[in-house]
């Protein structure tokens, strides 16, 4: 055996030593196969040692990250009672960054479409029943970060059978019985036939048509996405009976999902998956943005990782948000701030979310996704910062903000894992959360709690 390939059998045995989970996984014979192809390799035992290191590091990581999900099903399995009459499946919800798994009953009302379903909850609420799949698995993912942020998603709930085996997620209807949804779509039809704004209707009609009849395109003008923005707020303006408050007040919400969204890389950010929640009383319609809902963030094969979707267009996720930032700063610099302010919490509480609801491979993609993505809001507000520095009743603000941030964290912080792993090439960086005291008797019984209805 020559030297070359003894020193890295050497390095891999001492690998191994300190990585006991890989103990089953690697065979003397299994070792030697690996030593051998890494000796003929030109790399130099420096490189080679660091190919090494990185190897085993990643494995163990995806062995613990299996291991963590095992664990999870067995702690639900330990929660749960028998499921009482009636009732023919447990839901499992994450409110407020407590684990609740309920006991109810499900009925289906209709097809949506072949994946998705129109159901009853307990006959109490409506929602809509989605198969398993990475997809749905976001919109768990997309709920608990948006609570973190004060980002309304529409209520997400993971459906377990009787076996405690996962049946698919279901998002509860957010209107209610005097209320009427129409995403941004049918609201253009809403304005066609309700409001006596003419010259802004047909604006609006004049533009979203030549959009459309041009189909998902990337911009090439950077004025364009402004005007791609500036639609939505017309849309608002043309509304019937909206006042001038109630418009800022749509702006300002829609704005901070346009945040969440390159966060969270959402990608399906059309304006079939915004809406509004339309209400009429004493003759006149007031209006609000709905929940965020029907987020998701895998790959599509015609975007890039720099690009996303945003109303009518194929969209660079650094130029949107520059111009965001630029154009409509003291609209979204309360959530900017927040975000980049409390990184050191809310990233790792972000990273044991996702660890929650996805296999190794995925898991790890989307973190360095959103990791990417806070590094690029965080250049973009540091810059911002620089030339349009905090007021005094800025930074009052900031901290109320914080102070609401810190509260709405402490579940998350009791009953999620504190510890995360950052990687940066082969060094993992371990990040402690500090525990949050003061959380109630009460709360921790909440999260192991079945019960037979659901309060929702």
């Amino acid at each position: 055996m020559d030297d070359r390939k003894t020193l890295i059998l050497q390095h891999i045995n001492e690998r191994l030593t300190s990585l006991k989970e890989l103990g089953k996984v690697y065979s003397p014979e299994k070792i030697d196969e690996l030593a051998t192809k890494l000796s003929n390799s030109p790399k130099t035992l420096t490189e080679i040692n660091t190919l090494i290191d990185n190897k085993f590091s990643n494995q163990v990581r995806k062995i613990n990250h299996n291991k963590y999900l095992a664990s999870l099903q067995e702690y639900y399995i330990a929660s749960i009672d028998k499921l009482k009459k009636n009732n023919n499946c447990y839901l499992l919800s994450y409110e407020h960054g407590i684990k609740v798994l309920e006991q109810a009953n499900i009925k289906e009302i209709k097809d949506i479409n072949p994946y998705i379903k129109k159901v009853s909850i307990n006959n109490e609420k409506t929602g809509y029943q989605k198969e398993n799949s990475v997809n749905n698995d976001y919109e768990l993912i997309m709920s608990d970060i948006a609570y973190l942020l004060k980002i309304e998603y529409a209520n997400t709930y993971r459906i377990f059978d009787e076996n405690m085996q996962p049946k698919g997620v279901v998002n509860i209807s957010f209107e209610s019985k005097n209320e009427k949804f129409l995403n941004l779509e049918e609201t253009l039809q809403f304005v066609k036939e309700e409001s006596t704004k003419f010259n802004l209707t047909q604006e609006l009609i004049d533009y979203h048509d030549k959009r459309i009849k041009n189909g998902l395109e990337q911009i090439v003008d950077k004025k364009e996405y402004e005007n791609n923005l500036e639609y939505v707020f017309k849309l608002f303006k043309a509304l019937p009976d909206i006042t001038e408050e109630n418009v800022n007040e749509l702006k300002k919400t829609y704005l901070n999902i346009k945040i969440f969204e390159l966060l969270t890389n959402s990608l399906n950010n059309n304006l079939s998956n915004v809406g509004l929640i339309i209400n009429k009383e004493n003759l006149k319609y007031t209006y609000k943005l709905s929940p965020s809902y029907n987020k998701y963030a895998i790959e599509i094969p015609t975007i890039e990782p720099n690009e996303t979707i945003c109303n009518f267009y194929i969209v660079d996720k650094k130029t949107l948000l520059e111009t965001i930032v630029n154009k409509y700063y003291n609209d979204v610099k309360e959530i900017l701030t927040l975000i980049v302010g409390n990184r050191e919490t809310l990233f790792p509480l972000i990273n044991q979310v996702i660890k929650e609801h996805l296999e190794y491979e995925e898991y790890k993609k989307y973190y360095n996704l959103v990791s990417d993505n806070l590094n690029m809001i965080e250049q973009t507000v540091t810059t911002k910062k620089a030339t349009h520095p905090d007021s005094e009743a800025d930074k009052e603000l900031y901290e109320k903000n914080n102070e609401l941030y810190q509260n709405r964290i402490s579940p998350f912080v009791d009953n999620y894992v504190s510890d995360y792993e950052e990687e940066k090439g082969s060094i993992v960086v371990t990040a402690i959360i500090v525990a949050v005291l003061l959380i109630t008797v009460a709360v921790v019984l909440l999260a192991i709690l079945s019960i037979s209805k659901m309060d929702m």
